[in-house]
């Protein structure tokens, strides 16, 4: 535009000249003809210049074909012509022979130049001649500017460059367009082939489809497009055949890999940017969309690549099916089978062994099952993690499959007892040596096995019993990792499972300031120490409600025993009248000064435990009967509790007869050969029968379904008998119950006039309220 700006400002005077003197037609066309066109032609034909023409010492900067004055001079003669009074008006006739010229000199010089020549040849030529007719347009465009400013506007005609474009387009294009496809085809083949091309002449050409579009993509869409996109599918379809007879199904993904970025950098090297969604749509259906089948059925499919942990062919297999309208769905079935293959093979294993083990501490003490299991889960989770970029997918799948392996029925030993006794072998004290991370961590895996447990409730119950007996007995070996394996159960389950076990831990935390008051009131009171009987005496007051539910056993307590339970009584009473106090002895903990074979020691033992020591401060025999009676507890427990200070590990009572059971006739007195390194014991109490059960928990189903049930019509008011059995399976997150189950939980509530049958639709129920 500047140069135009400048040029019209030094003709000012010569258009003022030339306003009195008529430009006849073919005096101004001879001019523009000798002076301009010919000139043009001359210089794209031979590429010489007049010598008269000043040029850029910048030798990367395109020639210069006319000076200043040469062109001011015929955008000047157009311009009279074009501005001159009807009848000497020549914008039709020079807009008329613009086109003449031009279509001249294209039959002339450029359509026997390309005739009889084919592949690489023809497009060279055909991309040279292009240029050049780039060339002819641009000058020919100046010379006629005028023209095109006023006329074309005007009269609504295609303007000059479109015009010069279409004449190339209708005489060039139109009769090589078949053999350039072809050649074009046949170049981009032979790069796929792996030879090197000439990737500026390709791209050369395929601009020259998408500029004689004059700014629409259809030519480069109906004359390459649509001919290359069924050529890439036929090519690549044959790829695929090729491949699927020699590679392995890892190969076979790395070459399609291969392709598909060749095929996006082929777009991005010459091709137009529209083409990227089409192009990359025919290589996936050819190369997987189409044999995927025939893929996933190959030796080294899915399952190979998992036996192998072959990680990197497994993103690369998710990465390439992911490109495949439900590509994935095969692929995640086969990895869900896989996984439960593996899982069920443990499983199965432990069932084996599980037959061979005698005992319960034998059966829940082993953490070899739930750590096999622990390190099965993570390996997949790892896989979905790295390989599968945590598709949903494939997270349930996962998920599925252990619902099948973990839910399965594998003896007398639930998986949820194992995967209680698993933590509380890592919580307790006497459990392994393990760090504050590794403890955080395997505590961690442990919840995400637990969430695919159906009998979360029961997992509850055991974990509730055990966490009792770490807390009470002193066993758990961090109070921190206590409170984040509850934390973790509660963001897994949410507050209402979690809130007894918070319960528990607040218990106690609440009973340490308890004592601690308790310790100052016995200060203040006027016998001081004497009051407790001389003992030091401290109490643990829990919630009944958080606990599990312990059977309470009178017995005949020793005096100064009773002392202190009435003095903590007194002290209790006085802060609170709401709440009665029920005394837990075989929870209760004494430490015995003995005096055995002339050496002393401390026996830690239970409150039960401790009444029959206290019975022999000498030299004393007693018979089982006189126990029993100073005990106050029943015959059978009473042997329980015998046994473990006269036939178990630490013999402190010798007994007469049978070494290895208690007869009713049987007689004990203090063991004067005890012998121990230790001046501290531990005596273990008897076994307790476990305070959770099926049938308490079964207990505790009902009620929960039957509450679900409730709720549910309560809102819904109606419904059939299928969808109020969904909806309840959709409410109890903690269980999985049987829908027979929920049948006869259904009648209990009819029965008990909270629902009803619709009389006409015996399947349909109402709500009464």
């Amino acid at each position: 535009v500047a140069p135009d700006l400048a040029v019209k400002g030094e003709l000012a005077s010569g258009v003022a000249m030339s306003i009195a003197s008529i430009v006849p037609l073919e005096d101004g066309w001879e001019k523009i003809k000798n002076e301009g066109i010919k000139v043009l032609e001359e210089f794209l034909d031979t590429g010489s210049i007049r010598s008269t023409v000043p040029q850029n010492p910048d030798s990367k900067k395109p020639p210069t074909v006319f000076s200043k004055a040469n062109y001011a001079e015929l955008y000047t003669t157009v311009y009279n012509m074009c501005t001159q009074r009807t009848p000497n008006n020549w914008s039709e006739q020079l807009y008329r022979r613009y086109g003449e010229a031009m279509s001249d000199y294209v039959q002339r010089q450029v359509l026997p130049a390309l005739k009889e020549k084919t592949d690489i040849p023809l497009m060279k030529e055909l991309l040279h001649r292009w240029s050049n007719h780039k060339i002819y347009v641009k000058w020919m465009d100046r010379f006629f500017t005028y023209l095109d400013r006023y006329y074309v506007k005007l009269q609504s005609v295609e303007p000059l460059h479109n015009r010069g474009y279409s004449i190339f387009h209708q005489l060039v294009f139109d009769e090589v367009k078949k053999d350039t496809r072809n050649a074009l085809l046949r170049v981009i083949n032979l790069e796929r082939q792996g030879e090197h091309i000439d990737q500026d002449l390709v791209k050369g050409v395929i601009e020259m489809f998408i500029d004689l579009g004059l700014g629409n993509p259809n030519v480069y869409n109906s004359e390459f497009e649509e001919a290359f996109l069924p050529a890439t599918s036929d090519y690549f379809v044959r790829q695929a055949s090729g491949w699927l007879m020699e590679d392995s199904f890892p190969e076979y993904l790395r070459k399609a890999e291969g392709a598909l970025n060749a095929e996006e950098q082929r777009v991005t090297s010459y091709l137009h940017r529209s083409t990227q969604p089409k192009l990359k749509h025919v290589v996936i259906q050819a190369l997987l969309a189409q044999p995927q089948a025939q893929l996933l059925e190959k030796e080294t499919g899915v399952v190979y690549l998992l036996d192998n942990d072959k990680r990197e062919d497994l993103a690369r297999m998710h990465r390439m099916f992911n490109l495949v309208d439900n590509g994935l769905n095969p692929i995640a079935q086969a990895f869900r089978q896989y996984v439960t293959d593996r899982g069920n093979k443990i499983v199965d294993e432990r069932v084996d062994q599980a037959k061979a083990m005698a005992s319960k501490a034998e059966a829940l003490g082993d953490p070899s099952f739930i750590q096999t299991l622990l390190d099965l889960h993570d390996r997949f989770k790892g896989i979905v993690q790295e390989c599968f970029s945590q598709d949903s997918l494939f997270q349930k799948s996962l998920k599925e499959a252990f619902e099948v392996c973990i839910n399965r029925d594998i003896g007398k030993y639930s998986f949820a007892a194992l995967m209680s006794s698993f933590c509380d072998r890592i919580l307790k004290k006497s459990g392994e040596r393990l760090s504050d991370e590794q403890v955080e961590d395997l505590l961690s895996k442990m919840v995400e096995l637990f969430s695919f447990l159906s009998d979360k409730d029961l997992f509850a119950e055991i974990y509730r019993n055990q966490l009792s007996k770490r807390l009470l007995y002193d066993k758990s070996a961090s109070d921190d990792a206590e409170k984040s394996m509850i934390a973790k159960l509660k963001l897994k389950c949410g507050a209402q499972f979690t809130s007894k076990l918070e319960g528990m831990i607040s218990d106690l935390t609440l009973a340490t300031d308890l004592q601690k008051e308790f310790r100052d009131h016995c200060e203040h009171l006027d016998e001081g120490r004497t009051a407790l009987g001389g003992i030091d005496f401290s109490v643990t007051v829990l919630t009944t409600g958080f606990w599990p539910s312990y059977q309470v056993q009178d017995a005949n307590m020793h005096p100064q025993m009773q002392k202190a339970i009435q003095v903590f009584h007194n002290f209790y009473n006085g802060k609170t009248q709401h709440r009665r106090l029920q005394w837990i002895h075989h929870l209760g903990q004494a430490t015995i000064l003995g005096k055995l074979n002339n050496r002393r020691h401390d026996l830690v033992v239970n409150s039960y435990q401790a009444l029959i020591l206290l019975l022999f401060t000498k030299d004393e025999t007693h018979d089982l009967s006189f126990i029993q009676n100073a005990m106050g507890l029943d015959m059978a427990y009473t042997k329980k509790l015998v046994a473990t200070l006269t036939i178990s590990k630490f013999k402190i009572l010798s007994k007469t007869g049978d070494a290895k059971t208690i007869e009713d006739d049987a007689t004990f007195t203090p063991n004067v050969g005890f012998k121990y390194p230790n001046r501290l014991l531990k005596i273990p109490p008897p076994t307790t029968e476990e305070t959770h059960n099926k049938e308490r928990v079964e207990e505790d189903r009902s009620i929960a379904i039957e509450a679900a049930i409730v709720r549910i019509m309560k809102m819904r008011r109606q419904l059939s008998h299928q969808q109020l059995v969904t909806e309840v399976l959709t409410q109890l997150s903690t269980f999985r119950p049987n829908p027979k189950l929920i049948k006869q939980r259904i009648e209990h509530l009819i029965e008990r006039e909270y629902l009803e049958r619709d009389p006409n639709q015996a399947s349909m129920y109402r709500y009464l309220a």
